[in-house]
């Protein structure tokens, strides 16, 4: 087996981590069906496999082997073996399912939770997700995408760096990158899609955000073009519906 040469390798550990919740509202049994049928081809085992592919490219890393398993009657599993040798990449767009990532000796998980008995008409749908990278390479690149690529409704973000390395005079770092909020890093489409809350502890470099979509569009919970079909009062009663069980997984509050 061929050995990897490290080059300026740093023992900080960045670490972060989402938890993403997307919300359908399922008006009968047949969007019941198609729900079920749009979870399991949207985030399969080959699905989630080019998504991590994409992010550890962006991160700057190379794809060293990759094995990958869909089980029955649902789930699925990969593991990507990286290097941190690759140039970044430009994005591509690309059912209890779990993908882990090696990078070194950083790490990638991915897990879906699909929601198999909607509440009132609604089905909740989530993704854990942890980017865990040490050396200079940044899981915050991966930002705007992740967030993106899931269409979520709320998120929850974690990120937070362990570990020393140091400078070029041998003084010890805690950080490598001045960092306020990781709402600093969201792009203009974010900013303007989600209202968000920053909770810090600078002092022990962990910082916290939370997202919720700030526009409600009904078609957007609906699958096909289910709205038009409602009269307006449906479509009012579904949307505060949709309100509210969105503000309980923001709060965590019921």
């Amino acid at each position: 087996m061929n050995k990897i040469s490290l080059y300026g390798f740093n023992n900080l550990t960045k670490n972060l981590s989402f938890s993403l919740y997307k919300l359908h509202y399922l008006t009968d049994e047949q969007a019941h069906h198609d729900y079920n049928a749009y979870i399991s081809e949207r985030f399969c085992a080959n699905k989630l496999d080019t998504l991590l592919v994409t992010i550890c490219h962006a991160i700057g890393g190379n794809v060293l082997n990759i094995a990958k398993q869909d089980y029955l009657p649902q789930g699925a599993s990969v593991t990507l073996m990286i290097s941190e040798e690759a140039q970044a990449e430009p994005f591509s767009k690309q059912s209890n399912t779990s993908l882990v990532a090696h990078l070194d000796k950083s790490h990638l998980c991915i897990h879906t939770y699909p929601e198999d008995t909607p509440q009132d008409g609604i089905a909740i749908f989530r993704a854990d997700i942890e980017l865990s990278t040490c050396g200079v390479i940044s899981p915050l690149k991966v930002l705007n995408y992740v967030i993106e690529e899931f269409e979520a409704d709320v998120i929850d973000i974690d990120y937070r760096i362990r570990g020393m390395t140091r400078g070029k005079q041998g003084d010890k770092l805690f950080v490598d990158d001045k960092l306020n909020n990781i709402s600093d890093y969201f792009n203009a489409k974010l900013t303007r899609d989600f209202d968000v809350e920053n909770h810090n502890f600078t002092a022990h470099n962990l910082f916290h955000s939370k997202l919720i979509k700030s526009n409600i569009l009904l078609h957007n919970y609906l699958l096909g073009d289910k709205a038009n079909e409602l009269n307006p009062f449906e479509q009012s009663k579904i949307k505060t519906q949709i309100e509210q069980e969105l503000k309980q997984l923001f709060t965590n509050s019921t």
